[in-house]
């Protein structure tokens, strides 16, 4: 089939959809591990950090070192805060792409369906007007060796 229909110029347009979103999806996959990645290593640090300072106040501590500890603990803890929200921020993105991507994959699958039934009824008719020619062209012949 030479010429693009209707239906074909839309399943194009849904297929180029999906791809979008299976690429943006991907990207938001990459940043959201990363985004974990950095969650994890902040409670990495903030739990490293609270060994130090019970570990240095069990033998005595100078209390700058001890409101040096306590400042970049409150810091590590405005950054986890901030990271969390990062993470639910990046889920509910996720959530909405996966969403746009499964609803354009259904479209699709619609549209494949349809054009599936049109190349069924494309080789019914075709197979029909054979049959009809091979009808004809064997009433001809036997109408011609009857005579």
């Amino acid at each position: 089939m030479g010429r693009k229909t209707i239906l074909d110029l839309l399943q194009q347009r849904e297929n180029d959809k999906l791809d979008i979103a299976a690429q943006h999806l991907a990207t938001l996959n990459a940043e959201r591990d990363q985004a974990s990645r950095q969650h994890q290593q902040l409670q990495h640090y903030h739990l490293d950090y609270q060994q130090l300072l019970h570990h240095e106040s069990t033998g005595g501590i100078y209390r700058y070192r001890r409101d040096n500890y306590l400042a970049f603990l409150h810091t590590v803890d405005h950054a986890l805060d901030a990271q969390t929200q990062t993470l639910v921020t990046l889920d509910q993105q996720q959530q909405q792409c996966l969403d746009e991507w499964q609803s354009s994959r259904k479209k699709v699958q619609a549209l494949q369906v349809l054009l599936n039934r049109r190349e069924q009824r494309t080789q019914r008719h075709q197979a029909r007007a054979q049959q009809k020619a091979n009808d004809e062209f064997a009433q001809r012949r036997f109408q011609g060796t009857d005579q």
